[in-house]
């Protein structure tokens, strides 16, 4: 029986790299290139090795960003929206915005009885 290099001198790594990976290609100046390349270098790291932990450390999980999304509103934005509304009421009269969906449907109209009138001359 045929022993591997794998079977010999295992180590925790192995299970990383045998999972299935994706590539990601991003472009970067020469001078950050070389940047990363001397960081990784310091760090005994491939480029994609050191930025794959750095990329690890930096986006959050998805089960923390589900956690995340959802804050409720600082009692300063609140205040600011409504003064912000009151501010937007005072200086349109009181009239905020007109339904745009019915703007649409009268605009709609309006253009079916114009190419109408086209039909007609023709």
């Amino acid at each position: 029986m045929a022993l591997r290099k794998e079977d010999m001198y295992y180590n925790d790594d192995q299970e990383a790299r045998n999972t299935k990976r994706t590539r990601i290609t991003i472009d970067v100046s020469p001078e950050l290139r070389r940047r990363i390349k001397m960081a990784a270098t310091q760090n005994d790291l491939s480029i994609s090795e050191y930025l794959g932990r750095i990329l690890d450390e930096a986006v959050p999980e998805e089960e923390n960003m589900a956690q995340e999304e959802w804050q409720p509103l600082s009692p300063d934005i609140l205040e600011e929206i409504d003064r912000l509304h009151a501010r937007v009421v005072r200086e349109s009269g009181g009239y905020l915005f007109e339904d745009s969906a019915e703007l649409i449907r009268q605009e709609r109209e309006e253009r079916t009885r114009y190419l109408e009138q086209l039909r007609e001359l023709q």
